[in-house]
């Protein structure tokens, strides 16, 4: 075995006055010669031969189609021929490992031979030399011939368990490429989904900004209109029926309303809610104006006994529970159980089990009535 000296460097650490580097140094290495691949060799000078003798068929070949199309266009026509020939060379290379798509590109080969050959042969017929026809088509042949011997040796037959494996690894290959592909084009759609709400999301948002600063602001109310006098609530009652805007100011029961104000529950001297007496707006006066009152009809006075001296308008009035009832829910109160407590003692009823049915009932009522009430405008 032969061996060579090379020249090769390395790094190493170099110090002085205590600091430390790395340099580089150089150093001599002996190596084995390997022996020369003749094969490779061979193949290599062949296939130079091989590329010397096309390009002359090559020039040869879009001469003459060339002249049989009179020339000027005809000559760039002339060299499809030839390129649709070295392409498929190049295809059969590339199938080296595939025997079905190596025996295509063959075939398809073998049928750009023909029309190439066909073509310098009548070239020859017409310029009156048959020899010239025969020998410029044989150039062409004798090109493709030895372009088959160099690939029986550069094609790598495989086996068919082989062959299964290679297309089981390829097909493989491609499904990691679509695969890819098809990932990419849904993160590009996800993106433009995104962009298109945030676009969206942009759009209303200006929008909104927009109507906050020029729209017109249908419920503003100056502070005074609450302490106007009753002349003012008189007109905003008797603005047309159609009138948006008046038909919220005079809708004293929204919280939203500048004329609303929360109700004054009144009591009585024991702490519990006036049964004569209904939640009202204190302050200012017009705003009883605008709320009709829609207390309930006091009940007529109880007969007077036979011992009673007194006369009938001196009989003390009893409200009934269901009066009772209506009263402390439209002053506020909500919980059954409060109002259950508060009406038993008033009515001395604390014994009665039916008692708390019957009250819970009547608060049921009532406060149905008051939704409907308020559903159907009754305050406008």
């Amino acid at each position: 075995m032969k061996f060579k000296t090379e020249k090769r460097e390395r790094t190493v650490q170099h110090t002085r006055d205590g600091i430390t580097h790395d340099v580089t140094e150089p150093y001599e290495i002996r190596v084995p010669v390997m022996p020369a691949d003749w094969d490779q060799r061979a193949i290599k000078a062949a296939v130079a031969v091989v590329m010397v003798l096309t390009t002359v068929a090559v020039v040869w070949s879009t001469y003459s189609i060339g002249a049989l199309l009179d020339g000027g266009m005809g000559y760039a026509a002339a060299a499809v021929f030839d390129a649709a020939w070295i392409v498929n060379v190049l295809l059969e290379y590339l199938a080296r490992y595939d025997a079905e798509k190596r025996a295509f590109s063959k075939k398809l080969g073998w049928g750009l031979l023909v029309c190439t050959m066909g073509a310098i042969f009548w070239h020859g017929l017409i310029v009156g030399s048959v020899a010239l026809g025969v020998v410029g088509a044989a150039v062409s042949l004798f090109a493709k011939v030895l372009w088959m011997g160099i690939m029986r040796f550069i094609n790598r037959d495989l086996s068919e368990a082989d062959q299964q494996w290679v297309k089981a690894e390829i097909s493989r290959s491609n499904a990691q490429l679509a695969i890819a592909g098809v990932r990419r084009q849904v993160a590009r759609a996800e993106n433009r989904a995104a962009l298109e709400l945030l676009a969206a999301e942009q759009t209303r948002t200006e929008v909104s900004d927009w109507m906050a600063t020029a729209a017109p602001a249908v419920e503003t109310v100056a502070p005074a209109a609450v302490s106007a006098p009753t002349s003012t609530a008189s007109a905003l009652t008797s603005a047309p029926e159609g009138d948006a805007t008046t038909l919220r100011r005079r809708d004293v029961t929204n919280p939203g309303n500048p004329l609303f104000q929360a109700p004054t529950i009144r009591k009585d001297e024991d702490g519990y809610p006036a049964d004569t007496e209904f939640a009202q707006v204190s302050e200012p006066d017009n705003v009883t104006a605008i709320r009709p009152d829609v207390r309930p009809t006091p009940e007529p006075p109880a007969a007077a006994r036979e011992d009673d001296d007194r006369v009938p308008e001196q009989t003390p009035r009893r409200p009934s529970i269901a009066s009772a009832v209506r009263n402390a829910v439209a002053d506020g109160m909500t919980d059954a159980e409060t109002i259950v407590r508060s009406l038993a003692e008033r009515f001395d009823r604390t014994e009665d089990p039916k008692f708390a049915a019957t009250v819970k009932r009547y608060v049921r009522e009532a406060k149905q009535d008051q939704g409907d009430d308020r559903a159907h405008g009754l305050y406008l």
